[in-house]
């Protein structure tokens, strides 16, 4: 019986053995890697935006600058004056990027804050070439004049996001 035992065992590590990788069987594999570098995004502001002077009556209203349509609507209310959309100069590597931007802002003045939303053909996260390493992006907006709002100068911020893809 100790016997066959014993040859259970010789074939177990035989087997074992055959299962251990030894230095004859090494290989060595390759693989490529590759980096793209970017100049940084840098911005110029070509073209503040400005809904221009508006008459608004005890209902409000909202002031539309359409970026496309090169037109600015006040609905029921009367605009005068110049006005303008947001022109920006981009500039970096002949790449493609994004453009994000929170939809939302207010402009604060002497009454309660106004809302006004930011458009872009697109929307945020839209995605343009820059050609060359550069492009210009436009922005219009919506602005929502409150109701009895008080007259004066309103003035606020957006922020823009550009990164590349």
């Amino acid at each position: 019986m100790a016997r066959g035992m014993m040859r259970y065992w010789v074939v177990a590590a035989a087997v074992g053995g055959a299962l251990v990788p030894s230095a004859a069987m090494a290989e060595t594999a390759s693989a490529d890697s590759k980096a793209q570098v970017y100049s940084p995004i840098q911005f110029a502001v070509l073209l503040e935006l400005d809904f221009g002077s508006i008459i608004a009556g005890s209902s409000g209203g909202s002031v539309v600058l359409d970026p496309l349509a090169s037109a600015r609507n006040c609905g029921t209310m009367i605009c005068t004056g110049s006005f303008s959309w947001s022109r920006l100069s981009l500039s970096g590597s002949d790449a493609t990027v994004a453009i994000s931007y929170a939809p939302l802002f207010y402009l604060n003045g002497p009454g309660q804050p106004i809302g006004a939303e930011l458009t872009y053909p697109g929307g945020s996260g839209a995605q343009i070439q820059m050609t060359g390493g550069s492009a210009e992006v436009q922005f219009g907006a919506i602005l929502h004049i409150n109701p009895d709002q008080l007259p004066g100068a309103y003035s606020g911020q957006f922020a823009v996001d550009v990164n590349y893809q």
